[in-house]
């Protein structure tokens, strides 16, 4: 399976096409002779899942397989906070801490203990009081608040970091040697976390360098990355990773790359590889979040800048497509944006506003970029067709989705 989406990726580049419940209070005004009484009335706020883009392994979590370029809820409770996509299956976290999945399930990745496609949500079996999820291509993670870590779905490279490697798994269990980890992130599949001291580990498949550990043999357990210390965030591309650094005297940050370059994604003004930490330049001295997908990274400055490198054969980069890679970080978006978040799928990227509305741009063969018409690729930045209230976003292989609020 993992191959023929691959091979389809790539030829579609090389053709050129490549949710919590919030109470708000009010008050209204009522008059009864000779007193006056004032009610306080409750607006109750809904915290669900919109998704968009393909469905052909239900990916949208809707109840069918029909794709749609239009946002629509996921079949379930309105009481959500994050939403993590996969290649095609998609987690979501309750505010009572519980873990729920919808998508392909091949592998496991579901963690309800089959292996059985679903298109609205389950749970996942035994997970309670989850702060965070990530989902790789075909596995899936999760953040306690007790500072462990839980995987499952393919193991084949390691990449459930449970000391062995073997084809799957069903349902999760704790990620070995990990304490008191703050950050996960998901990559194609190998995995990060980012520890409270600062320190960062990586697990799963090395064979492009994307542990950072000096090697590229797979490791089945988390290692440490070498060179890093006061870290604050973490993103997992398809087969590269980034990091950002706080300098220990001020908010001034260093992003830092490794792994596969092929696309330019690693932003050092070459296509080569490397197994080991490598700092960023031309970047602001402020950065707010990073993302990674397949073949080109972004960051989010404090000002709402957005700077990105790397493939852009699809407009990935929010620039006009079709252009050579893209080996230095270039000013996708200005200051002043807006943006809050970013969040890149395989090969398009979502930006969430704070004003709730979200934009995309990049690939759109599936409508994942949530604009009419889909197949097109787009020139760049662009607003997600009748979404508002989006609190925070996440993009996976031709697919789409965003936290919501709504009345």
């Amino acid at each position: 399976m993992m191959k023929v989406l691959w091979r389809s990726r790539r030829l579609a580049r090389l053709a050129g096409c490549t949710a919590l419940a919030l109470g708000l209070a009010g008050t209204a005004g009522a008059v009864s002779a000779p007193a006056e009484a004032r009610v306080t009335a409750t607006l109750t706020r809904y915290h669900l899942v919109a998704s968009w883009g393909a469905n052909g392994n239900a990916e949208l979590g809707d109840g069918t397989t029909t794709s749609r370029w239009q946002p629509g809820d996921v079949r379930t409770s309105n009481d959500l906070t994050q939403v993590a996509a996969g290649l095609v299956h998609a987690l979501a976290v309750r505010s009572d801490g519980t873990v729920w999945a919808w998508g392909l399930n091949a592998w496991g990745e579901l963690g309800d203990g089959s292996t059985t496609e679903r298109s609205e949500p389950v749970q996942v079996a035994g997970l309670t009081g989850i702060t965070q999820v990530a989902a790789g291509a075909f596995f899936s993670l999760a953040l306690r608040s007790d500072g462990t870590v839980w995987a499952w779905g393919a193991n084949q490279n390691g990449q459930l970091g449970r000391k062995t490697v073997t084809g799957h798994e069903v349902t999760p269990a704790r990620v070995a040697v990990l304490n008191h980890v703050t950050k996960i992130a998901a990559g194609n599949d190998f995995a990060l976390a980012l520890r409270s001291d600062g320190i960062v580990f990586a697990w799963g498949r090395g064979q492009s360098g994307q542990l950072g550990n000096g090697g590229m043999a797979d490791s089945p357990v988390p290692v440490k990355i070498a060179g890093l210390a006061r870290v604050t965030g973490i993103a997992a591309g398809w087969d590269a990773s980034l990091a950002t650094e706080n300098n220990g005297i001020s908010a001034i940050t260093s992003v830092w790359a490794w792994g596969a370059n092929q696309d330019g994604q690693l932003g050092d003004g070459t296509l080569a590889g490397h197994a080991t930490t490598e700092r960023v330049t031309g970047l602001p001295v402020y950065i707010a979040g990073l993302s990674a997908g397949d073949g080109f990274a972004a960051v989010l400055a404090t000002d709402g800048s957005v700077w990105d490198w790397g493939a852009n054969g699809i407009g990935e980069l929010g620039l006009a497509p079709h252009t050579s890679a893209v080996t230095r970080p270039v000013n996708a978006i200005a200051a002043g944006s807006g943006i809050t978040q970013l969040a890149a799928g395989v090969s398009h990227m979502l930006a969430l506003k704070s004003d709730g509305t979200v934009l995309s741009w990049g690939w759109n063969q599936s409508g994942q970029l949530g604009r009419d018409p889909a197949g097109q690729a787009s020139a760049g930045p662009g607003p997600v067709t009748g979404l508002a209230g989006a609190t925070q976003v996440s993009a996976g292989w031709q697919s789409s989705y965003a936290v919501h609020t709504v009345p």
